[in-house]
């Protein structure tokens, strides 16, 4: 390649001009500079790659570890698992209500009705694709006396109606299965094989005291007695734990539940193949409706299962993230019309990509954190705009600055051209960079660890690719004007060939004319606008800093800047903005207040996907009862006293401590049996006046209230649990024991109910009710119990709305406290918690809202002063965080709330955090030109700024909406909203810097010395260089 000698004079000083030392290395040796720039950034790249990789999901991922709410279940769940080593269930003889297979089929036949003979015989032939599966024996729940049997309690279906089934497991490990249908008694014909025989069947069904609640769990809302008929039917599959190896479904429950989990997606891919549901380039399989076509009409099939709809939402995420390849192409390619050149183009798109490693490794390597997930990959359509806006600040700057430094009678040779560039362009990108990072950064408060995670990781990329662009430009941007600027496709062929084939030696235009002419060139050109009216009446001298700027030699951004736009600026339209504006501002707040949670359950999947036809189905409760899968287990706990926090590592979601115990607790006391008789029949009778609580309970009328030391029933006669164990079989001594009258206390209560919790009967029904660390119930001193528990189903009816579950949980918590009041010592910790993620879930949804205002607490404060500190101008720093306030009202009011018509809710919160540190950079950018403009006036700042860096907020506003856009062909609705929300905050970031913010500076912008602080500056400096 050529080269053109060195500019002659003094060399800087790193440390006294920085800019002008990096520039001067990189016109001596630019190839050198730039080859160690890259050496450096794919150093780190290298270091961090082998550690590139998605941390493992766990139960606690999106839930508030630092909630007590959370460390309770948290607690319980350690304190059962613990248990669980020293209690041993019967293979698979525990129905998991997690690992629940749900069907349901809709009629879409003239009748409205499924209850149609070739329609059940078509639910039984879809039901058979999962029980006769091979390996359904393996999973299924099974039967205590032999585990090779499937229990009942495995299958809950309308077809039990009607056919006889059966199933175990065969010598060579595969599912052996029976299908007999039930005959009428009268006719001895099958009663699914004619209308009038099911009919018959119905009517004896629900004629049958002992049947009929059976029945209707099955059949929707209209279905009667006297009609029987039902436009949608439900059924249910359960697996059953501990598998084979495992003590109890608590043992390593997350492992144990893997291997039933990935059969049942197996099951649903065989389902998907017999309905033809396949997926296409941009449509999910599930947004084909399986349909079934019978003698008696369609049938329309839906079924879901946690581990099926987990997977569905893991490969729709690669899938949609796929876009990322035409984002990254859309966006080179408009770098490659802005820049004028390719090579840029592609090694600004090569820069911003790396960029996310080397954040990485500063991330993962240098930070140590060790948490990497899903949402972290959304920075890529982040960092596309990012790093292209900071290409375009650098190229525009270095293309200004030829005129600039001619205009100001100094040498626009490549080594000045290139130090002007760096010392105006790398100073605007570092103050957007650290305004947008520290925006970014304020996610790291939430407690929510994927946000403070992605927060993180988003600030050290979007810093990354400022170091990346600051090293890497100014020597890639002098190889480029010496072999590659203005020369044929030949020519930069042979340059690319470093020497071997020769080309023309480089001439710096900045050499071949005198600095004088130029100047002259500048001033004629000053005085023909000055006779044309576009520099009249605005104060303006031939000294003004504005002669610098020729519009003949302007691009047509710049020009449109430099002559219409502030022509307009200069009327009153900059009055009418300003009132227009405020108006916004205003309509933004209003509507912002309106925003609420959403008050139904969050849709992930779009409406045409089978998933989230499914949810709505229960969203409009169709079904007048729910399955036991749809039951909230709510425990009344005591023993326990917290979690001791010491030695956690924060980036373990699962790691939130160790368990405390209370030292005080001792239910062998006969005072805390009484106490816990007295808390379960106040809990029969516990009201409840939360919207989301049926029949104003709290605990549900039709399930039974678990009590591991006695049950009773209405009349107060004992029926259930350890008492009941010891009046039936522990003899005459204890045929009158009581837990209120005559209890059993000390060691006697404890090694009994030690051997009581060790029967198979205790361990299915009251699995984990009470923690013995011990297999030997007979040793001296007995064991004593760690904790003990009484279990009830909540009167909620899930799912619920994350507002109204709070409302419901809070009167659950203020149950438990209710019960220590008048507590013996030894039972005064009690607390109401569940191991269900339901209870936990919805801290989440309504902290995610919270996120957004923490946010934007930090995110004000935090760009006043770093403006302030940069721009050494107060007013300047106020209004900017106006702007900012108004572009942010914009996206969460006007676009969220009056535009999409969205509620706050978990997708609408995640990416408006993520946005919130988008809306800085625009006016950021603005700000700091602003002030650097060189001018004492307004009007001329305000021009200035704007035709710097109007082109390269322009052109940085387009490649982001570019990379945004392609997320909106997503198929998960949270890509689909995202995109939105990226594109809609360019827009209103763009339109409110450039249009307010414009209006505000050149109608009441700081002129001279008004609004300056340089003197914080000044003083900071000085102390940092006494320190």
């Amino acid at each position: 390649m050529a080269h053109a000698a060195p500019d002659e004079g003094d060399d800087p000083s790193l440390f006294k001009d920085p800019f002008a030392w990096y520039a001067m290395k990189s016109i001596r040796k630019p190839r050198t500079v730039f080859a160690c720039a890259w050496f450096v950034i794919l150093l780190m790249v290298g270091a961090g790659l082998p550690q590139f990789e998605q941390t493992e999901s766990s139960d606690y991922d999106w839930l508030i570890g630092s909630s007590e709410i959370v460390g309770r279940s948290y607690s319980l769940k350690q304190v059962q698992e613990r248990t669980a080593v020293f209690t041993k269930v019967a293979e698979r003889s525990v129905k998991q209500n997690e690992q629940l297979i749900h069907f349901v089929f809709e009629s879409r036949s003239a009748t409205g009705n499924v209850l149609h003979p070739a329609m059940i015989k078509e639910m039984l032939e879809i039901e058979m694709k999962l029980f006769t599966h091979p390996d359904f024996a393996k999973f299924c729940v099974a039967t205590i006396a032999n585990v090779s049997n499937c229990s009942p309690a495995t299958q809950d279906s309308i077809v039990t109606y009607f056919y006889d089934t059966s199933m175990s497991r065969d010598a060579s490990n595969h599912t052996a299965y029976t299908v007999t249908p039930i005959n009428d008694p009268d006719t001895g014909a099958p009663f699914v094989d004619t209308q009038a025989g099911v009919d018959k069947r119905m009517t004896a069904l629900m004629a049958d005291s002992a049947t009929a609640s059976g029945v209707k769990l099955f059949l929707d809302r209209q279905f009667t007695a006297a009609s029987l008929k039902s436009f949608y039917v439900q059924s249910f599959y359960f697996l059953g734990m501990p598998l084979e190896g495992y003590a109890n479904p608590a043992d390593r429950s997350e492992d144990q539940r893997e291997p039933g989990d990935e059969f049942v997606v197996k099951v649903s891919d065989g389902l998907k193949e017999q309905f033809g549901l396949k997926e296409t380039f941009d449509r999910s399989s599930f947004q084909t409706e399986a349909i079934a076509n019978t003698n008696d009409g369609a049938l329309k099939v839906y079924w879901s299962n946690d581990a099926v709809q987990n997977y569905e939402w893991e490969t729709l995420s690669d899938k949609d993230l796929g876009w990322t390849i035409l984002s990254i192409v859309a966006v080179g390619a408009y770098t490659t019309y802005h820049t004028g050149s390719v090579i840029i183009s592609a090694a600004s798109m090569l820069m911003t990509v790396l960029s996310i490693f080397v954040g990485y490794f500063w991330f993962r390597m240098v930070f140590q954190i060790s948490y990497f997930q899903f949402i972290n990959f959304l920075i890529i359509f982040v960092v596309l705009g990012i790093g292209a806006d900071d290409v375009f600040v650098f190229m525009d700057a270095y293309h200004q600055s030829f005129g600039e430094l001619r205009a100001e009678g100094k040498p626009a040779t490549l080594q000045h051209r290139l130090t002007h560039t760096m010392k105006r362009a790398v100073n605007a990108i570092f103050v957007t960079s650290f305004t947008t990072a520290a925006a970014f950064l304020a996610t790291a408060i939430s407690p929510i660890m994927p946000l403070r995670s992605f927060g993180i990781f988003s600030a050290l990329v979007i810093f990354s690719v400022f170091m990346v662009n600051s090293f890497v430009l100014p020597p890639l941007t002098v190889m480029y004007m010496r072999n590659l600027d203005g020369r044929s496709w030949i020519e930069c062929f042979k340059a690319f060939t470093c020497g071997a084939m020769p080309i023309e030696p480089y001439i710096d235009p900045g050499l071949t004319l005198p600095v004088a002419t130029d100047a002259a060139a500048a001033a004629a050109a000053a005085a023909k606008l000055q006779e044309d009216g576009t520099n009249n009446g605005d104060g303006l001298s031939m000294s003004s800093p504005i002669d610098r700027y020729n519009p003949a030699t302007m691009r047509r951004t710049e020009r449109f800047f430099y002559l219409h736009y502030y022509k307009f600026l200069m009327g009153p339209a900059k009055y009418v903005i300003l009132v227009l504006f405020t108006a916004l501002f205003a309509v933004g707040i209003v509507l912002w207040i309106g925003l609420t949670v959403p008050r139904e359950q969050e849709a992930w999947f779009p409406k045409s996907h089978m998933f989230q036809q499914y949810s709505e189905l229960f969203n409009d409760k169709v079904f007048p009862t729910v399955g036991s899968a749809n039951l909230l287990k709510v425990n009344i706990l005591w023993g326990l006293n917290g979690l001791d926090k010491d030695g956690i590592n924060t980036w373990i979601p699962d790691d939130l401590g160790k368990v405390r115990y209370d030292a005080s607790f001792d239910p062998s006391d006969g005072a805390a049996q009484a106490w816990i008789m007295q808390s379960y029949e106040k809990l029969k009778t516990a009201p409840c006046n939360a919207q989301a609580c049926g029949d104003g309970l709290l605990s549900d009328p039709a399930e039974p209230i678990k009590n591991i030391l006695a049950e009773t029933d209405n009349s107060g006669a004992i029926t259930g649990g350890f008492y009941h164990w010891l009046m039936v079989t522990q003899g005459a001594m204890y045929a009158a024991a009581s837990p209120t009258s005559a209890p059993v206390t000390g060691d006697t209560f404890n090694s009994k109910m030690c051997e009581y919790s060790k029967l198979e009967s205790t361990k299915l029904k009251y699995a984990g009710h009470v923690g013995f660390y011990a297999e030997d119930c007979n040793v001296v001193p007995a064991p004593t119990p760690a904790f003990i528990l009484i279990e009830a189903t909540a009167n909620i009816r899930l799912p619920q709305a994350a507002a109204d579950f709070e409302e419901a949980q809070e009167i659950w918590e203020a149950f438990g406290d209710s019960v220590n009041v008048g507590a013996p010592v030894t039972m005064s910790g009690a607390t109401a918690t569940s191991t269900n993620i339901n209870w936990l879930w919805s801290l989440t949804s309504l902290q995610l809202m919270q996120n957004v205002y923490n946010g934007l607490s930090v995110c004000f404060p935090m760009v006043f002063v770093v403006l302030t500190l940069s721009t050494s101008n107060v007013l300047l720093a106020l209004y900017s965080t106006i702007t900012i306030a108004g572009i942010v009202t914009s996206v969460i009011g006007i676009g969220v709330g009056g535009i999409m018509g969205w509620d706050l809710g978990i997708t609408e919160a995640i990416a408006t955090v993520i946005v919130i540190g988008f809306s800085v950079d625009y006016c950021v950018h603005l700000a700091n030109a602003y002030i650097e403009s060189g001018a004492e006036d307004r009007e001329t700042r305000t021009r200035i700024a704007l035709t710097t860096m109007g082109i390269s907020v322009t052109a940085g506003a387009i490649t982001t909406i570019v990379a945004g856009a392609f997320l909106g062909l997503c198929i998960l609705t949270f890509f689909v909203k995202f995109s939105f929300l990226i594109c809609w905050t360019i827009i209103c970031s763009y339109v409110w810097a450039v249009v307010f913010f414009g209006a505000l500076c050149i109608t009441a912008g700081p002129s001279g010395k008004f609004g300056d602080v340089s003197f914080i500056t000044k003083y900071l400096k000085c102390s940092c260089k006494r320190a």
